[in-house]
């Protein structure tokens, strides 16, 4: 997706444009990432996720995602992540 300077719909506490999220993806740190996907997977469109980020990309940062107990098992088969009983 091109980046854009106009607030994303799925960033309901504060505005971020698309340039912030790629920044956020792509040159943020893990937390940074970490809540830009949570995000995403709380409240953007299916397709529109996937303009941003893979698969894999949120497969390596599920465990640290903030997503409600229901969402995350929902993502969790979408995804065919096993968890781990602990």
């Amino acid at each position: 997706m091109v980046p854009s300077s106009q607030p994303l719909y799925f960033f309901p506490e504060r505005d971020v444009t698309g340039e912030e999220l790629e920044e956020m993806l792509h040159g943020g740190n893990r937390e940074d990432r970490c809540i830009a996907i949570s995000c995403m997977l709380r409240y953007a469109q299916w397709e529109d996720i996937w303009d941003y980020v893979s698969r894999d990309e949120v497969r390596e940062l599920f465990d640290d995602l903030d997503l409600p107990e229901s969402l995350r098992a929902a993502w969790a088969r979408m995804l065919k992540i096993e968890s781990v009983a602990t």
